[in-house]
């Protein structure tokens, strides 16, 4: 009898050991909610002009009201000009921005073709000592620049900017950044529309400590989405659409919540 129970006994704590074993679904990461409570003074606007689809910037386009309108509103830390091609040989519109607003500028390019470069132009105010870039030919190309936002403190952080067109480009978008989010690199581009949940489930298994959000314009025909990427301590507030002439504008608005 005392066997029996002996075994019995063996019996259940062998079934609770292997209960306690069962699998966990595993989720994904999900961000932790920022404070509801938004701080004016840690607001980092940035102005993303893009027609949200293949169109290219500027063609056929004038873009004098667009130096008016930086050479007037010095409160944004940069200027983001999407599809804003380069042709060799030939000065680009945003380098010739640039100039006509005193501003530094760069090119961050995203394809290539026989007769120019795509890509996104930046302009920004401060002295930039760091310009990041990496290129993985025919798959992703990511880049941009260091600088110290104005803040309620400053706060130094790398702004960069990509086109994602395809699945295939999210593990490489995950490499190129690797830790990158612990050391403030936000980035904000463009997403094919259909894109959108894949992003999402590819990320939350695949990386940790990030936020990502989505803009769709609310004009019709567009083929693209805004996405930003930033790292917890951030996060993006808001959206709002504008034209600048005939180009249309995003004025994003993105808090640092430390």
């Amino acid at each position: 009898m005392k066997k029996k129970y002996l075994i019995l006994f063996i019996s259940i704590v062998a079934g609770i050991a292997v209960s306690c074993k069962d699998p966990v679904v595993e989720t994904g990461y999900e961000a932790p909610l920022p404070p509801s409570e938004i701080k004016q003074k840690n607001l980092i606007t940035v102005e993303f002009y893009s027609h949200l689809n293949e169109a290219s910037l500027f063609e056929d386009a004038e873009y004098q009201s667009v130096i008016s309108h930086i050479t007037a509103n010095t409160a944004p830390l940069a200027f983001m000009f999407d599809r804003s091609d380069a042709a060799p040989g030939q000065t680009s519109p945003v380098v010739d921005i640039g100039w006509k607003t005193k501003t530094k500028s760069f090119f961050v390019q995203n394809g290539i073709s026989d007769s120019f470069f795509q890509g996104t132009g930046i302009i920004v105010r401060p002295l930039v000592n760091t310009f990041e870039g990496i290129g993985i030919p025919d798959t992703l190309f990511v880049g941009g620049c260091t600088l110290s936002a104005p803040l309620g403190q400053p706060v130094v952080l790398t702004l960069m900017t990509c086109k994602l067109s395809n699945e295939y480009q999210f593990p490489a978008l995950v490499r190129v950044l690797g830790d990158g989010l612990k050391t403030n690199k936000i980035l904000i581009g463009t997403i094919k529309n259909e894109l959108e949940t894949e992003l999402k489930d590819y990320l939350k298994f695949h990386m940790k400590d990030f936020r990502l959000s989505f803009y769709t314009a609310t004009q019709t025909g567009k083929s693209y989405k805004l996405f930003f990427l930033t790292p917890i301590v951030f996060v993006n507030r808001e959206v709002t659409e504008l034209t600048i002439g005939s180009t249309p504008m995003y004025q994003c608005k993105t808090e640092y919540i430390y």
